[in-house]
């Protein structure tokens, strides 16, 4: 069974079945990968960076291609949670500022504009 790692400071790594998306891989492994439209590859909020292993991912659609072009993502170690499915050993990288809870955000903006 191929492995995954997500590189996060709440990062989590194990072995998934095959041909389980990297957003699907994330939930079984308890880590918490946002994907705001619910994984139907019409946000990029579940936007990963590969590290290594990207010849173990699914390769790029069209569909994937073009909303990665469009938010200026399109360098190819980008690749969309929900679309990448993972066929052997991958390390990813997952973003910080993408990560945060929406919740996090709104009270950081509440504290400043009370400044």
């Amino acid at each position: 069974m191929p492995r995954v790692t997500f590189l996060h400071s709440e990062g989590k790594s194990g072995e998934v079945d095959p041909d389980t998306t990297l957003l699907d891989a994330a939930k079984q492994l308890g880590f918490r990968l946002n994907h705001d439209c619910g994984g139907n590859a019409s946000c990029t909020t579940c936007r990963v960076e590969v590290q290594s292993g990207g010849e173990h991912l699914s390769e790029i659609d069209f569909e994937e291609q073009d909303l990665l072009d469009r938010e200026s993502l399109s360098e190819p170690w980008h690749r969309l949670g929900c679309q990448a499915r993972v066929q052997g050993d991958v390390v990813v990288r997952v973003p910080e500022t993408k990560w945060a809870a929406p919740t996090q955000e709104k009270s950081e903006a509440q504290s400043v504009d009370i400044r």
